[in-house]
């Protein structure tokens, strides 16, 4: 009895061969894509979602750069600001600026954070208390911040003024200038943990797990190298069928005769 729909002898070979071949050359992104697919499939109960990359190479690798600090010493902590405007206590974010950073300086058991925008008072454990805006009548854009003698006071391009910290009023005033907290370095503990902080805001696990799995994660060329093993794993879905096919179509002709 003859294999009128699939020849035994002629394709048989061909097929083993190249399912082999199909096998060996999509196993590693099989691998991959397996891997990755299952750790996605629970990225809830990992909370891949909320899991931020700390590794330096990666992050650099997806553009990530490293912050550009401005700090000021105020007692025995540090307040600092990047360039996305965001606040630091030490290590620990604390608040977002309106433009950047000007100055911080200590006064009546608060540290003040002027920005060109805003000023804002925040007490040593961290938490802002208030925040004054131009909404509020705070004299902007500031260009210094300061003490002049024992009151607090701020300048403009145009004039200075005296803050009434009670009430929250601003008095212009003639000759005077605030004395500026100048920016110094960090230190290097504190640095690197608000580096580490800051880049991996911009990047979850689950992120590169996504990229990972659909090839994205080598550019163009990886999302090819992904597509091209799964037409291969459809390759070997198709021709492991029909090497069963055969195989069974050869038993029965084998009985039938």
């Amino acid at each position: 009895m003859k294999l009128s729909l699939l020849q035994y002898k002629t394709l048989r070979p061909w097929l083993w061969r190249w399912h082999r071949r199909a096998g060996l050359t999509a196993l590693l992104v099989v691998l991959l894509v397996t891997v990755t697919g299952l750790l996605l499939n629970h990225t809830s109960e990992l909370a891949l979602g909320k899991a931020a990359v700390n590794n330096q190479r990666l992050l650099a690798y997806y553009g990530i750069q490293t912050p550009s600090l401005k700090s000021f010493a105020v007692h025995d902590d540090w307040l600092s600001g990047d360039d996305k405007s965001q606040l630091y206590l030490n290590a620990r974010h604390i608040a977002e600026c309106q433009q950047s950073l000007l100055t911080a300086v200590a006064y009546q058991g608060y540290y003040w954070l002027a920005c060109q925008q805003q000023v804002l008072l925040v007490n040593p454990q961290g938490e802002v208390v208030d925040s004054l805006s131009a909404a509020y009548g705070l004299p902007v854009p500031i260009v210094a911040f300061g003490l002049c003698g024992e009151q607090l006071c701020l300048a403009t391009a145009k004039r200075s003024f005296v803050i009434d910290t009670q009430q929250f009023s601003f008095t212009p005033v003639e000759n005077m200038r605030p004395s500026a907290n100048k920016a110094q370095p960090l230190p290097v503990a504190i640095e690197q943990a608000i580096i580490r902080a800051y880049r991996g805001q911009g990047l979850s696990w689950e992120r590169v797990l996504l990229d990972l799995h659909s090839g994205r994660l080598f550019g163009h060329g990886g999302v090819w190298v992904v597509d091209i093993a799964a037409v291969l794993l459809l390759f070997l879905s198709l021709s492991g069928f029909v090497l069963w096919y055969q195989q069974r179509s050869k038993k029965k002709a084998r009985q039938a005769d």
